[in-house]
């Protein structure tokens, strides 16, 4: 009470206190990031192992084992999950929910550094990356136009590293543009004419692409540094590689290939709306405002669009930054309504003094909690507002009951600053009670382990600040302002007057009212019926609940105007036959009322991830659609996806799964069915049974998957090595043989002045020669 005591005496420093912590309160959630929902940090990282050209069962053998003996070896790991596909295998290395994922993540790169001695000297350098609760990009912006490609590639690449400059822009990744390479044709005659193996050409290449310091020279008069430069800078240079010289001269490599500077075979496409284009996904840093990333993306990219060559054309779309603005304006639109009505209540009730005095511990309150909130480092998020909201309605009763109370006894005669005093003297333990078991609900949700509760604990401890902000507010700044606003002392003969009037209440008042105080009055009397009539009622609530709920469901089905609709297809899909197939979908979903964007990506054998959901093995592209508001269409989002469901279900040969996004933390399918053993070939047709049976026996699935292999065709050359060895050759000389109608054998690499990474230098056959007969009539030339 000493206090309070002497806070109502220095009134003016009391309240000086309370103005910083507006002023704070307001700074704190002016610098708070604003984004949709919660990132929480998932205790998962992912390991991506690249080998060009490997099969999957190679890349399981030998890319996949060797570093997961060596990742088991780290602590608190739950679970490592490995799925090899052709050319790529990945880990996802998942760990206790209480690990700390920074240090996790160096975990798994120091075992990674470890394990790369064991892998083949063919692999390339493994990508440890942190696994992103939200992946959804911030903003993309396509580029395209009717001009070539290699000028929307460059105009791509140089907008990527000028967004990329943004220090809130964690990454700018390119979709749907092939990547560069210098292409060396080879004549299979002219290689057969001249005997060239390709051991020779590779090493052409090695030996020649080099940069040989070659020390330093001290002549007394100066010191000079030597070296001797031979680095491969254009596509002209490797022409000029000797490949076998003679007293008469050399071969080059120009005399048996034809170099170009060209791209790779696609193995994506990328459309937006139907229209082909180079996409730039832009994703911000974790603690990264949406609304001010967005706006200087395109700031920037508004302020180059003079600069960009004709016929090339910019835009945007799936603008996060939008759908943040839409609900959190929303929301706060919501929360001040919410303290118009609790306003009206309470003057309503109370009266316009007390009312005000009440009223001012809502604002008070919730800037509060924006400073606890902000150095707790909090996105300001629909979990943020809804706990302010759920708040909205307690945080006031602290003040109230003191209010009251301090009314009472300056009605009784009492100065302002005596009836405060005796206010929180008396009901002090009362509102501290009252709030302490509001909290006790909301604490076993902070302790929620996971993902889950991670996401979910931004609402306890919202509604935690904002009522120990009412709490302070109700002890401490609200009898201070009472006493400064206290009314004069009642006299003596009214305080008798409402004195009497107070006991004969539940007899004179008439009325809704009157009922109520003389039921009151009758119950009180009986506290053991009261008691037992409470008991039964509980009971009653339980057992109708029980009975006629609607149901259980983990998050509350949310209107998201953004979602995906995958398209799978089995065989052994060439990518334009993938395209095609895609192409007729993307129609259909074009066509659906609502549908706003469609930005397709087609990737047969290599299914895309563009979403936190992780891709079907058979998927052969996928469309990220965009609709319209539902209060511009008039119906809910979801109609929209089950319209795309409705006419893709009938279309030969093509799976098509269309749903919104999931709002709330990412969970996958509701229904995940694990199978673990020895026996791949037991696991595969125990798994295909189960999958079986669940789409046979149990209605209202849909989109049943399973991760068992898909069938195809492979084809296996196979080596009699005995034989190859007396012909001169080895396994090594016959599959370069291969890559030759294949990809191309890489023989080397160089990094040119206007390319951001090395581009590769692969040597194949002509188009015309790179067919599947072609493995009957391979040439294979050795030293004889």
């Amino acid at each position: 009470m000493s206090i309070l005591s002497g806070a109502i005496k220095r009134s003016r420093a009391t309240l000086c206190m309370m103005l910083l912590i507006v002023i704070a309160g307001i700074a704190s959630r002016a610098f708070m990031t604003i984004e949709a929902f919660p990132n929480p940090s998932v205790p998962m990282v992912s390991v991506i192992l690249y080998q060009d050209g490997i099969s999957p069962e190679d890349g399981a053998r030998l890319l996949v084992r060797p570093m997961e003996q060596e990742l088991r070896s780290i602590e608190n790991l739950k679970e490592i999950t490995a799925v090899s596909r052709e050319t790529t295998s990945y880990l996802i290395v998942e760990f206790q929910a209480d690990v700390n994922v920074a240090q996790a993540v160096l975990d798994v790169r120091a075992a990674v550094d470890r394990g790369k001695s064991k892998l083949p000297a063919e692999a390339e350098e493994p990508i440890v990356e942190e696994v992103s609760a939200n992946d959804v990009p911030t903003i993309v912006i396509t580029v395209a136009g009717d001009v070539g490609e290699r000028v929307i590639y460059q105009t791509a690449q140089s907008l990527r590293h000028t967004i990329e400059t943004i220090p809130d822009v964690l990454e700018a990744k390119l979709n749907g543009h092939r990547e560069e390479v210098v292409e060396a044709v080879v004549d299979p005659v002219r290689l057969q004419y001249y005997g060239i193996t390709s051991q020779e050409l590779t090493s052409a290449v090695i030996n020649n692409n080099l940069l040989v310091p070659a020390g330093k020279l001290d002549t007394g008069e100066g010191r000079f540094d030597i070296k001797v430069p031979s680095l491969i800078e254009s596509s002209e240079d490797v022409h000029q590689l000797p490949l076998r010289a003679h007293a008469t001269g050399s071969i080059t490599l120009g005399d048996v290939v034809d170099v170009s500077r060209t791209f790779k075979d696609a193995e994506a496409y990328t459309t937006i709306n139907g229209q082909r284009a180079i996409t730039i996904e832009v994703l911000k840093r974790t603690d990264a405002n949406d609304i001010e990333v967005t706006q200087s993306v395109r700031t920037l990219v508004e302020g180059l669009r003079s600069e960009l060559p004709a016929g090339v054309t910019v835009d945007y779309f799936l603008d996060q930054s939008e759908f943040s603005i839409g609900m959190i304006s929303e929301m706060q639109g919501n929360i001040l309504t919410a303290m118009i009505l609790v306003m009206i209540i309470v003057v309503a009730a109370l009266g316009l003094r007390s009312g005000i005095l009440v009223g001012a511990g809502v604002p008070f309150s919730l800037l509060f909690s924006a400073i606890i909130l902000h150095q707790m480092g909090y996105s300001f998020n629909f979990m943020v507002l809804f706990g302010m909201l759920l708040a909205l309605g307690m945080l006031i009763d602290g003040a109230i009951v003191v209010t009251e109370y301090a009314d009472r006894k300056m009605a009784e005669g009492l100065s302002s600053s005596d009836a405060y005093q005796l206010a929180v003297k008396r009901m002090m333990w009362p509102v501290f009670a009252s709030t302490a078991t509001t909290l006790a609900a909301f604490l076993p949700i902070m302790f929620w382990p996971g993902v889950a509760g991670e996401f979910m604990g931004y609402l306890p401890v919202t509604v935690f600040a904002v009522l120990v902000g009412s709490l302070l507010y109700a002890l401490l700044f609200a009898p201070v302002l009472g006493a400064l606003m206290g009314r004069n002392k009642m006299p003596p003969k009214t305080v008798a007057y409402l004195t009497q009037l107070e006991s004969e209440l539940p007899t004179k008042l008439s009325g809704l009212t009157g009922r109520y105080a003389r039921f009151l009055s009758s119950i009180v009397h009986h506290p053991v019926a009261l008691f037992v009539g409470a008991f039964y009622l509980m009971i009653a609530i339980f057992v109708a609940f029980g009975k006629f709920n609607a149901g259980v469901e983990f998050f509350v089905a949310t209107e998201e105007i953004q979602g995906t609709v995958s398209i799978r297809a089995q065989g052994n899909l060439a990518v334009d036959e993938g395209r095609a197939l895609v192409a007729d979908v993307e129609k259909i979903v074009m066509d659906v009322p609502g549908v706003k964007v469609a930005y397709t990506i087609v990737s047969p054998g290599s299914p895309t991830k563009i979403s936190a959901r992780d891709p079907e093995k058979d998927q052969i592209g996928v469309i990220l659609v965009e609709t319209y508001k539902p209060e511009e269409m008039g119906y809910s989002t979801r109609k929209v996806y089950a319209e795309i469901r409705r006419r893709t279900a009938n279309l030969p040969g093509i799976y098509v799964n269309a749903a919104a996004f999931e709002g709330g933390p990412p969970v996958g399918k509701p229904i995940q069915i694990q199978l673990e053993g020895l026996d791949r070939r037991l696991l595969i047709d125990n798994a295909r049974r189960i999958r079986q049976g669940l789409e046979d026996n149990i209605s209202g699935l849909r989109d049943v998957t399973d991760t068992t292999p898909l069938p195809g065709i492979e084809w296996n050359m196979i080596v009699n090595r005995p034989l190859a060895a007396q012909l001169g050759a080895n396994v090594l000389e016959v599959g370069r043989a291969v890559q030759l109608v294949t990809n191309g054998i890489k023989i080397g690499e160089y990094r040119p002045d206007d390319a951001d990474e090395e581009v590769d230098i692969r040597m194949r056959y002509p188009e015309r020669d790179r067919r599947l007969e072609m493995l009957n009539d391979l040439m294979v030339n050795t030293v004889n």
